[in-house]
Formats: structure tokens, sequence, C-alpha cells
């Protein structure tokens, strides 16, 4: 900053000898070429002013930036419905997690237990042990709905105890883009431990995978026609037994 301060500096005086010499031979007076100046010199303090502007502007216009960009985010449900490759947006296993992994795939968790709905003894002892472990490690969440009568759809595995959503917004509002990659952090973690926590099928963002058909990765599924039922909110976990 110093070195460019005085590079101006520098080019305002050459500028103000210059217009002198120039108004010598052409009628401009040196008085006109030292306005010049003096604008270069106000225009020099704007600069400097600007670099030095306060903590609280700066982070007033991130503020604004960032409610921009999830506004954006909210408004293109085509793009956050983008299932991303094995290793990429949603990251491997253990990518952005709070818990601490330990021998055996065990995990410590960091906070209390997220509530559970429709829990205790009304789910499997493998679906229990899955909502612990995922809870401790990208947990608190909002809620996670476990067991209930009315799995919403022919076959689901809620009334079986065998299902659970774990919620990454509420309300039925889109989540924000750092929601969302939480998200995918979370069903790209339960895709690559698939076969110890006894998966049968996890589904995000509109995408589904299921181990019976794994090398067609994330598949698009139809759109149901709202940001709960096409499971943006939630990353929904099915487990086998």
């Amino acid at each position: 900053m110093t070195d460019g301060i005085a590079a101006i500096q520098s080019r305002v005086a050459q500028l103000q000898g210059q217009f002198t010499q120039i108004g010598a031979r052409s009628g401009v007076s040196g008085a006109s070429g030292q306005r010049f100046a003096a604008e270069l010199t106000a225009a020099q303090g704007g600069q400097r002013g600007a670099a030095t502007a306060s903590p609280s502007a700066t982070a007033s216009a991130t503020a604004t930036a960032g409610a921009s960009t999830t506004a954006a985010t909210r408004g293109a449900a085509g793009t956050a419905s983008t299932a991303p490759a094995h290793g990429t947006a949603g990251g491997p296993a253990g990518t952005g997690a709070t818990g601490a992994v330990t021998s055996g795939g065990g995990v410590t968790a960091t906070h209390e237990p997220s509530k559970v709905l429709g829990g205790g003894g009304r789910i499997t002892s493998t679906m229990r042990e899955a909502i612990e472990e995922v809870d401790a490690k990208f947990g608190k969440f909002s809620a996670i709905g476990a067991w209930r009568a009315d799995g919403g759809m022919p076959g689901s595995d809620h009334p079986t105890g065998k299902a659970a959503d774990f919620m990454i917004s509420s309300g039925g509002r889109m989540p924000s883009a750092a929601r969302l990659k939480e998200g995918w952090e979370i069903a790209n973690y339960l895709k690559d431990n698939a076969d110890r926590l006894g998966v049968k099928y996890v589904i995000f963002a509109q995408h589904i995978w299921n181990p019976s058909r794994a090398g067609e990765g994330w598949r698009l599924m139809e759109d149901r026609g709202g940001v709960t039922a096409n499971h943006f909110d939630h990353v929904h976990l099915s487990v086998a037994r």
C-alpha cells in the first residue's frame, strides 16, 4: 500500500511539471495543471479511504452477497438436485463431520443427541445404531423422524421401524447451499458405509441410491411436487433389517 501511494504521489508531481511546461508553450496556465494534479491527489485519497473501509461495512456487504446467493440457490432446485460424483461435492466419508471417528467405524458424539420422533422400541436395532452414528457424526439435527404409523406411501419402511429422516431444514423450506452440501455429505457417508450400516437405500435431493444398483450411482427420481416430497429438506435412510 505504501509503495502504491508513493507511486501515485510521484506521478502527480510528474504530471504537474508536464502541465506547467505545456502551459508555457500553449497558453494553458500552470494553475490549470495544478488543479488537475489536485484532482488526482483527491482521487488518491478516495482510494485510500476505500482500501481502509470499516470492518462493519465489509461485513454488511458480505452478508448482502450471501443472502443473494442463498436466494438464487433456493430458486434453482434443478441445480440443488444434482447429485455429486463420489468424492466431489458430497465429499468422502467423514468430510465435514462434527464427531470424532474412532476404530471400528464408531463415532464419539460432541453434542447432545438429537430428538428422535418415533424411536425407542419401535425401531430395529440396526436402525437405532445407524441413527446414533449419523447423529453423533453430523448432528445436531432439528429432528430425526423414525417410526410412524403412516409411512406416506405404499411400501414405506417407517411403519416397520426400518427408516429414518434426518432433517436439515424445517418448515418445508429449501435448505441453503451449505446445508445441501451437508446433506450430500450425510447421504454419501451412508452410501460409503452401506454394508456395515445395513443400508437398504438412501434418498436425498430427488436422488436415490441402493446397494443392489450401486453401479448406477445416484439415480434421479420423479418430481413429487415439493421440497419435502422430493427429499430436499431431509436425508432418508432405509435399512434392510
